[in-house]
């Protein structure tokens, strides 16, 4: 059984140029800081900053794993 990611995609599998994949790591968009006073109330400046490239591992079906961008990946038809 595979551990739930928080993005929810981590052991889901993809197609890559119609080919599955399945993810092992996901991307993490940046949270707020962990903050230990009960009184501060923090507030990212101008909204949440970029997360940044989304890029996932994943394995192939020869069991190479490579990193690459979420985009592109499908979702296979149910």
């Amino acid at each position: 059984m595979t551990t739930k990611h928080p993005t929810g995609m981590t052991g889901r599998t993809y197609l890559e140029r119609g080919h599955p994949v399945t993810v092992t790591i996901a991307y993490s968009a940046r949270r707020a800081p962990d903050i230990t006073a009960p009184w501060l109330d923090f507030h990212w400046p101008d909204g949440r900053p970029a997360a940044g490239p989304r890029n996932v591992a994943v394995r192939r079906a020869d069991g190479s794993i490579v990193v690459r961008p979420f985009r592109g990946l499908t979702r296979p038809k149910a």
